[in-house]
């Protein structure tokens, strides 16, 4: 019986160590738990351009081409199969189908399933430069986009084809604006374009500064807003053919504590001066709203004669490139994705 017992005691090792070597040669573990779900935004995301609808839906574009789609006005993202793997600098929407996007060399890629598949297009190039740095979705399926080399492209098919309009030239066009018929370029040096036939011809007009211009915005047939970098402010109420320069001060001198709402938190108002770079413009149907370098968000006045600036919190010197207002709240992109219900008024 002790022979027995040895003999069963001295294989017991045995026996474990075959046991261990059958389990990881031939037993697979079973995964435990849902995996951690990549986040939509992530550390060095930078976004450039974005879209929004009317019924809290919208896009965001921005570096390595990444697309995030909101169904739910900002609440929740979700990241879209993007065709391109290089910086989409703008976004623009005919309705919740149909969308188009351009970018760095040129890309330009759109859908017509709400984003379920993007698809790249052909663009003309030109033997300058192909970035493309805005475009702009309008009634009956036509776009355009602008950009460097004097791109200036055109679509009439919900942009899935393209033309040149004008000449290859050394200038950035950095954004286009069209009210009805009547359509406004910005630029490089200071440099504004208009038209007054739908885009078939363009005439320059002249400007007051020689500062890079980087966005443009009418809110009718006379009165609009083009900024640029050092905080340059013009103004025309004549359909851009005349242009005259306002000022703001920096948030960073002589600053007025006010009231703002929850969601901006405190801000200060500041009244003439020009520092930051602001590089997109928008009237909100109630005041003009430019954003830009270091957190800067300026006001202005419904006949633009008054500007002042603040900051979405006192502390935050982000940079923001493009702001939209849905009817329930705004929309920022830049180095990071804001969205708020309310800006007060200054």
């Amino acid at each position: 019986m002790n022979r027995i017992f040895n003999l069963l005691t001295s294989a017991l090792p045995l026996v474990i160590i075959g046991g261990l070597l059958y389990a990881g040669l031939f037993i697979k573990p079973q995964p435990q738990g849902a995996a951690l779900a990549r986040p939509v935004f992530e550390r060095g995301d930078r976004f450039y351009g974005l879209a929004v609808e009317q019924d809290g839906r919208a896009w965001v574009v921005g570096s390595g081409g990444k697309i995030a789609r909101t169904e739910d006005s900002g609440r929740s993202w979700r990241i879209q199969r993007s065709a391109v793997d290089v910086s989409l600098q703008d976004v623009a929407a005919w309705d919740g189908r149909h969308a188009v996007a351009v970018g760095n060399g040129g890309a330009v890629i759109v859908t017509d399933d709400g984003g379920m598949l993007w698809r790249g297009v052909e663009a003309p190039h030109n033997k300058i430069a192909n970035k493309l740095m805005r475009v702009k979705a309008l009634a009956g399926g036509q776009a355009w986009a602008v950009g460097e080399g004097g791109s200036v492209l055109r679509s009439t098919d919900f942009g899935s084809t393209w033309r040149q309009v004008g000449p290859e030239e050394d200038i950035a066009w950095n954004d286009i604006s069209f009210h009805e018929k009547l359509g406004w370029m910005v630029g490089e040096y200071g440099r504004i374009r208009v038209s007054n036939d739908d885009g078939a011809s363009w005439h320059e007009v002249k400007s007051p500064t020689k500062m890079s211009l980087m966005s443009v915005a009418f809110k009718d047939a006379e009165n609009g807003v083009a900024v640029g970098l050092n905080g340059v402010i013009l103004v025309s109420h004549d359909g851009g053919k005349t242009w005259t320069q306002e000022r703001f001060v920096s948030p960073d001198q002589s600053p007025q504590t006010i009231q703002t709402d929850d969601r901006l938190e405190a801000g200060k108002v500041y009244e003439r001066g020009r520092l930051e770079h602001l590089l997109d413009v928008i009237w909100d149907g109630e005041r003009w709203v430019a954003v830009g370098s270091k957190g800067i968000v300026v006001i202005g006045s419904t006949d633009a004669s008054e500007w002042k600036a603040t900051r979405l919190s006192p502390d935050d010197r982000n940079w923001y490139t493009s702001i939209a207002r849905s009817p329930t709240q705004y929309y920022l992109v830049g180095s990071r994705v804001v969205t708020t219900q309310e800006m007060k008024a200054l």
